[in-house]
């Protein structure tokens, strides 16, 4: 049986149900899934959430459950992995990074097989309305689609697939934002040519269909071939319905819109509530013409939850397996690498090394910037310091750093053009903070327990019953 978004949900269910939870109340896509997701973080709390009744767009049921926080917490994305769920730091990275660089070629099936084709909407049919298109912020221009949007290279036929977000400005039309990277360069060159570019926007799948979205790689490798490996099969494709095999999209998805760039024009599209969390200004902005929906009988409609921890770790694993093989060519005794939620997963990294020299840190910190033009701010501990646990990496900054000494800025570097703080916009500048230990003098000891003391004084064997419940600690 092939992988899609039902047989993780299963696996989930299965492996670590704490992680999931049912919503049975009819819901407005309008705010009331986010306000809840927004309740849920501030109690700490990031399962993934199914909404059993959402309305559509007109303010009616729409027979469509929705999903969304699949990637808020990173041990569902190491279950995605087939890791255990415990294996969520370091481990989840490095194995999306093993997968990535296995390359498995797709399956094209009939589209008798294909369970994406057991509704098929053309024409007249189509109405994006119909969907529970989530509102997601205060000041979002309306309803966005932000999953994964999948294109083939209208010269090599190569596919790209990356996350984009689209404004439903009608029936059948919407507004998308791309930023100058692979998709921009196909609609580009497509429109020069005064053609449209077939797409298609996929609306649930399994965790790593959209895990291998994200994937750093060269504009000539088939990012369908990327999820392939980071599914650790085959990804089933099927020829479109609008374009038949000129697009070929994903067989066990939920939910697919094709579609089409319309060449040469330009729409007020946004604001929109980013994954920097700020809003993003109105711009003008590709218009999109939708040709067909496709969609199982009884689908879930995904819906990312940006600006959060949903959108962030989705980003950051697949980025920080890349990152710890970059680092690890400089200083071959790196020993992790974390983008935190507190820096959205893009703007902030930590790594961690067991320095042999002066000057290593430096050397690490410099190796991560080609390979991810949005990082602004880097921190290198040594590694005794958990990268993970963002209290030890500020102790470290605090307390083995000086100003003067420790820090140096990088100005007029290529940055991340969505990040609100760059004055120029594709320009800004970077920060590494050298937060290791000295080796060339005398350095204080780090406060220590003997590690015998700290085996017998447990407190599952030292406290009762009923403290050990109300402190949340298991026997």
């Amino acid at each position: 049986m092939s992988k899609d978004l039902r047989s993780f949900l299963k696996k989930l269910e299965a492996e670590a149900p704490e992680l999931l939870v049912r919503v049975p109340g009819e819901v407005d896509p309008r705010f009331e899934i986010t306000a809840l997701l927004q309740n849920l973080e501030r109690e700490g709390q990031y399962p993934v959430v199914i909404f059993e009744q959402a309305k559509n767009l007109k303010g009616q049921p729409s027979g469509i459950q929705v999903i969304s926080n699949l990637f808020a917490d990173r041990r569902a994305i190491a279950l995605a992995l087939d890791l255990p769920k415990e294996k969520w730091r370091l481990e989840t990275s490095l194995e999306y990074q093993r997968r990535q660089s296995n390359l498995i070629k797709p399956q094209v099936i009939s589209r008798d097989e294909a369970p994406v084709k057991e509704v098929v909407k053309m024409g007249d049919e189509v109405d994006l309305h119909d969907l529970p298109v989530l509102t997601c912020h205060a000041m979002d221009a309306g309803a966005f689609l932000n999953d994964a949007v999948i294109a083939p290279d209208p010269d090599t036929g190569v596919y790209n697939a990356s996350h984009h977000r689209q404004q439903i400005k009608g029936q059948n039309i919407t507004g998308l934002a791309a930023s100058p990277r692979h998709l921009w360069s196909y609609m580009r060159r497509a429109e020069d040519r005064g053609e449209g570019l077939p797409m298609a926007h996929v609306l649930g799948h399994h965790p790593g269909f959209y895990l291998g979205a994200e994937a750093l790689v060269p504009m000539e490798t088939d990012e369908y071939e990327v999820m392939g490996g980071i599914l650790d099969e085959p990804l089933r494709l099927v020829p479109s319905e609008a374009f038949g095999d000129r697009l070929l999209v994903p067989a066990d998805a939920e939910i697919v819109i094709e579609q089409e760039v319309i060449p040469g024009t330009r729409e007020a599209e946004g604001p929109y509530g980013e994954w920097t969390g700020y809003f993003s200004p109105q711009t003008l902005n590709w218009m999109i013409k939708i040709r067909a929906i496709t969609h199982r009988r009884d689908p879930y409609y995904m819906g990312i939850f940006v600006g959060h921890p949903d959108s962030a770790h989705l980003g950051s694993i697949p980025k920080e397996g890349g990152l710890f093989q970059q680092i690890k060519n400089a200083v071959p005794t790196v020993q992790a690498v974390y983008l935190p939620w507190s820096g959205t997963c893009r703007l902030l990294c930590y790594v961690s090394i067991a320095q042999q020299a002066e000057g290593e840190a430096r050397v690490a910190a410099l190796a991560t910037l080609p390979l991810f033009d949005e990082i602004k701010y880097v921190v290198v501990v040594d590694d005794d310091i958990d990268v993970f646990d963002e209290r030890q990496v500020l102790w470290a900054v605090a307390t083995r750093t000086q100003p003067a000494e420790s820090v140096d800025i990088i100005r007029q570097v290529r940055g991340g053009t969505s990040d609100p703080s760059q004055m120029h916009p594709t320009q800004g500048s970077k920060m590494i903070i050298d937060a290791t230990r000295p080796l060339d003098r005398p350095f204080p000891v780090r406060l220590s327990i003997p590690q015998e003391a700290l085996q017998k004084m447990k407190p599952e064997a030292w406290l009762a019953a009923k403290d050990l419940t109300r402190l949340g600690i298991n026997r």
